[in-house]
């Protein structure tokens, strides 16, 4: 029987294989497998694993493209006839031994899906003879010409897909063959095989990518040596954004732990709220719809210390060289700070010990003009004192948050460019100020303290903060005078009262300034004591001292009282009879309304 192509090739299968070869193609050449097993090797050690397979995928592509075509010039009853004769064109060129087809589902001549076995692979067999087991499939080839063969035949595209491997340890390979638009998302990965790609062109994208990366390398190298020189110099955090905006053309500032902005170059049209804006990260985010920061964290001392920031307008972003500059610029700005907190720190201590020291006594005249002079405190300026408590104790933390509470105070006064010094003593906190400094912010001592405290409560919400208020002295020696006038207003104040100051208390304030609290008690239990036994609701205790308060006067008492004057006369007399006092006796009567006035700044009474 002669072998044609006007023949069915079903038919011309039952030939001698060299007789279908020669009717099928003008020309064949032979490749061992051993060779071709070895120019795989040689192409994964030069151009890796992923390109070979899709070196490999490619070459069965068209193969099986070729035989496809092929195929078509003969007779067939049907399409799936053509389909059929794919697993004997495989077995022709020796890829395996034999196809199992196990399912195939169509829809009128659409395909919808093949499961294949395939037997004794060539590549399978190749690999595991000088391979151990491996994870993926290795019939790259074998797929490629399927996907090529079916794609032509059926005229849609096919792509196949091995699941099972001899090379991963399965029995045998077996294939998956559905059009693309089934696979969905899944196959996205293996279609990539299937498109040719230039070595060159990748490589000439690889070096001109490398290019631009060496060019920003030299840029932020060249900018991270300004900035060196600009710490060495000493210059300040200032000069690393006027550098950063001068270098990028980008708004920048730089941030501290509570998100209060310390330098900026460039231009702000309105202030930031950056507390969301959290991260331990360099990270791109969107402010608003017109604004965008690309933020990263200052660290020293193994905490996060502020933050530094480009801004972006629109709709632009940072590119690589932005993320490299930044974070060049956060190291040094950490540098910076850092150096700078420890000469603060420094002289926060030098300041402290020396106002310890004259509260103490401990130094002379001669030195303490000696070290104010240094410490840039004006001997002959005036000062003031606040005197700082709270009305929870942690023995635990005490040290540790004291610490914290200075350093957030010291924050708030150099911000308003005050020249103070704040230190610890017997649990509270103590601030001293040169009162023109504080007479520069145009405010009175009310409005500033209030200022003072809602930024304490800012980090300290949980605390109840009570202040004594000094008066202001003219002599730099007196300064232990004004500590003892906070101390005797800050016995004044209450629950009702947070806020004491000493030219306010009157004459009690001498006998606040006893530091024995034990000799004020004893004192108004040896004036009124009596009286406090008896009387619970203060209703005598009050009309004491409105009498004593109105010049012992019974008319003007009883119409301040709103009494009659018989009623007035019975409570006095009771309260004699209880005093055994004559409330007549003035000396008497002083002592008695010091008494109440004692404890009526303390709160016990409401007058």
């Amino acid at each position: 029987m002669q072998f044609n192509q006007q023949s069915y090739l079903k038919d011309a299968f039952d030939f001698q294989k060299e007789t279908v070869i020669k009717g099928l193609y003008e020309r064949v050449i032979t490749i061992p497998i051993e060779a071709k097993t070895a120019l795989k090797k040689e192409l994964i050690t030069v151009i890796g694993e992923e390109r070979t397979k899709g070196v490999f995928t490619r070459y069965g592509w068209h193969c099986g493209v070729s035989d496809g075509e092929k195929s078509k010039l003969f007779k067939w009853e049907s399409v799936w006839d053509a389909v059929y004769a794919g697993p004997k064109f495989h077995m022709l060129h020796g890829y395996l031994d034999k196809v199992e087809i196990l399912e195939m589902r169509t829809d009128k001549e659409q395909l919808e899906f093949i499961e294949v076995l395939w037997i004794n692979t060539f590549e399978a067999e190749e690999h595991l003879k000088t391979n151990d087991l491996g994870t993926k499939p290795v019939c790259h080839t074998l797929c490629g010409y399927a996907s090529g063969y079916l794609s032509t035949v059926l005229q849609q595209p096919i792509l196949v897909k091995e699941i099972e491997c001899r090379a991963m340890g399965h029995e045998h390979c077996k294939c998956v063959c559905m059009p693309i638009e089934k696979w969905g998302d899944e196959i996205a990965s293996e279609q990539v095989y299937y498109q040719a790609t230039s070595i060159i062109k990748e490589l000439d994208e690889i070096t001109e990518k490398l290019k631009i990366e060496r060019d920003h390398l030299t840029k932020a190298n060249d900018l991270h040596q300004r900035l060196i020189e600009e710490l060495l110099s000493k210059q300040g955090i200032q000069k690393v954004v006027d550098i950063l905006f001068e270098t990028t053309g980008l708004t920048t500032f730089i941030e501290n732990e509570n998100h209060q902005i310390l330098v900026q170059a460039g231009h702000l049209d309105a202030p930031l709220d950056l507390q969301l804006f959290k991260s331990k990260h360099t990270t791109f985010t969107r402010y608003s719809d017109d604004l965008s920061l690309l933020r990263t964290p200052i660290f020293y001392e193994q905490q996060i210390k502020g933050y530094c920031s480009f801004l972006y307008t629109g709709e632009d972003q940072p590119n690589e060289l932005d993320y490299m500059i930044i974070e060049r610029a956060g190291l040094t700005s950490a540098i910076i700070l850092l150096n700078e907190n420890i000469k603060i720190n420094t002289e926060q201590n030098i300041k402290r010990n020396f106002l310890n020291d004259i509260l103490e006594r401990r130094l002379k005249e001669e030195e303490m003009y000696k070290i104010s002079y240094y410490l840039n405190f004006n001997s002959s300026s005036a000062y003031w004192m606040l005197t700082l408590d709270r009305n929870m104790k942690e023995a635990e933390y005490e040290i540790a948050f004291n610490e914290e509470l200075i350093r957030y105070i010291n924050l708030f006064l150099n911000e308003r460019n005050i020249n103070s010094i704040v230190s610890q003593k017997l649990d509270k906190i103590i601030i001293l100020i040169e009162y023109p400094t504080f007479e520069n912010l145009n405010m009175t001592q009310s409005k500033f303290i209030d200022q003072l405290l809602k930024h304490c409560l800012r980090r300290f919400s949980k605390y109840r903060f009570f202040i004594g208020v000094s008066t202001v002295i003219q002599k730099f020696m007196d300064i232990t005078v004004l500590y003892n006038e906070t101390l005797a207003a800050l016995r004044a104040t209450n629950e009702q009262i947070n806020i004491s100051y000493f030219k306010e208390l009157g004459i009690e304030s001498v006998l606040f300034q006893i530091q024995d609290e034990v000799l004020i008690e004893r004192f108004v239990n040896q004036h009124i004591g009596k009286l406090l036994v008896i009387d619970k609701e203060f209703d005598l205790i009050k009309t004491l001292y409105a009498y004593i308060d109105n010049g012992n006067s019974i008319n003007n008492t009883a119409k301040k009282m709103s009494m009659s004057i018989s009623g007035l006369r019975y409570r006095l007399t009771k309260i004699s009879e209880i005093l055994n006092q004559d409330l007549t006796d003035t000396q008497a009567l002083f002592s008695i309304y010091l008494a109440i006035n004692i404890l009526k700044s303390k709160g016990t009474i409401n007058i």
